[in-house]
């Protein structure tokens, strides 16, 4: 059965879904009474509903945003690359490293290869990792140790895996299409330069962010310095972006300025042999070697280096802020080191607000329904922490907004801010012209 979001590639707001009180997934527009029908009654859509939140969520005292891989599909480029999925990547590793001793590596650590629609690259990597730790251990204490074979075996595949997993999530190429990426951060970027500036956190590696910023002239403040070797350090988050005239002692904040932090890492981000992390793409090697959290199991664990423990610090820090509102899209709460902050800042602080949006709330097969105005919530299919969250909303909470979409459909929901500064009018005027001699 066709998926009912493959044939849909743009934005549209009016595909979300909003979930009720009642347990209903509520459709965006209204549907009007059935005249045929004396007991058929209008039925108001979420339209205004989800505007006022956004809006609100525009001129909230801070922003935070985090963004998981779902929000990176929508990106595609000319030559067919795009954000690789779980799935994609079992299979990107089987076609590198060859099927038969691929499945050799998944059998052993596994006991057979799993049927279709089971690959979990995730839970192969874990396991991988497991059986190597437990095998050095064994080399080291057992004089006859006889497995030397199958722990190099291990640790060759492996070295392979992060390889290709490298090269498959360093996608974004400069005609890829990034129309989501660039219309959100360009909505959020017309919010007061005198507020505290949006954070924007990703747990992906690839640079869709970075790449639309770059086209929007928007300027992130990630931790690195701006060098000609450019290196972390996480004091470079407590710099800003001001302008000064030459004849003047004052100083004015430039807009569109945001703060960027990669949760897991980035394909461009390389730790040298002393530790330091630099920006870098240059290939991996022992004395430049990639700094990606890889998926597996042990993500919590690994979480705690530099610089992932500063991003980490910094996301827990930002949901303790007073008037705090938290955008999160296409992530789906399976990272248990990114949902617990998330949840303890829903418990703790009270004026926190957060709006929740992922497409795999409501299967795809039930959006197809010929009257699908309103859809039965399904309690069962959501993971821990989103059904805590979902029962927030069933029991009044109104800091909670659910919503069923795609993050291109939440990016074209968002409102525009009213009342630009002379500098964005200017940007605007700039960017129509450009239009026009394309």
């Amino acid at each position: 059965m066709t998926d009912f979001w493959e044939s849909l590639h743009d934005g549209k707001k009016d595909l979300l879904r909003l979930l009720t009180g009642n347990a209903k997934w509520l459709a965006w527009s209204d549907k009007e009474a059935d005249p045929d029908d004396a007991k058929s009654k209008r039925i108001t859509g979420c339209r205004e509903q989800v505007e006022d939140k956004l809006n609100d969520a525009l001129h909230s005292t801070n922003v935070v945003v985090l963004l998981g891989s779902g929000a990176s599909f929508c990106a595609k480029s000319a030559d067919g690359s795009k954000a690789p999925g779980m799935w994609d990547l079992w299979y990107a590793v089987r076609d590198g490293y060859g099927h038969d001793a691929f499945d050799q590596i998944v059998t052993y650590v596994m006991g057979d290869v799993p049927d279709e629609g089971k690959e979990n690259i995730e839970g192969l990597l874990s396991l991988c990792k497991m059986s190597i730790e437990l095998l050095r251990v064994q080399s080291e204490n057992d004089q006859l140790f006889i497995e030397q074979p199958k722990l190099r075996s291990l640790e060759k595949f492996i070295k392979a895996a992060e390889k290709t997993i490298l090269e498959k999530v360093d996608f974004v190429r400069l005609d890829t299409e990034l129309a989501a990426h660039v219309g959100f951060i360009r909505k959020f970027g017309r919010r007061s330069p005198e507020k505290p500036r949006v954070k924007l956190f990703t747990t992906n590696y690839d640079l869709c962010i970075e790449t639309a910023a770059a086209r929007l002239g928007v300027v992130l403040v990630d931790g690195f310095s701006h060098a000609a070797v450019q290196r972390f350090n996480r004091d470079h988050f407590q710099h800003d972006i001001v302008r000064r005239s030459t004849k003047s002692t004052k100083a004015d904040y430039l807009d569109g300025v945001f703060h960027s932090y990669k949760l897991h890492g980035s394909v461009d981000w390389r730790r040298q042999a002393d530790g330091v992390v630099i920006r870098s793409q240059a290939e991996a090697t022992d004395e430049l070697r990639p700094v990606l959290i890889y998926p597996r199991s042990t993500k919590y664990q690994e979480a705690f280096e530099t610089p992932y423990l500063d991003m980490f610090a910094a996301l827990q820090e930002a949901l303790r802020e007073p008037d705090t509102t938290l955008i999160v899209s296409g992530f789906g709460f399976a990272d248990y080191h990114i949902s617990a902050p998330i949840w303890s800042a829903i418990e703790t602080n009270l004026s926190l607000r957060v709006i929740l949006c992922d497409r795999g709330f409501v299967p795809h097969q039930r959006l197809d329904a010929i009257d699908a105005h309103e859809i039965d919530l399904e309690l069962d299919t959501q993971r821990s922490y989103q059904k805590k969250i979902i029962k927030l909303v069933q029991q009044g909470d109104s800091r909670i907004t659910v919503l069923n979409g795609r993050f291109e459909d939440l990016a074209h929901a968002i409102p525009e801010i009213s009342g630009k500064t002379d500098r964005q009018l200017l940007q605007d005027r700039l960017a129509t012209l450009g239009e026009t001699n394309a």
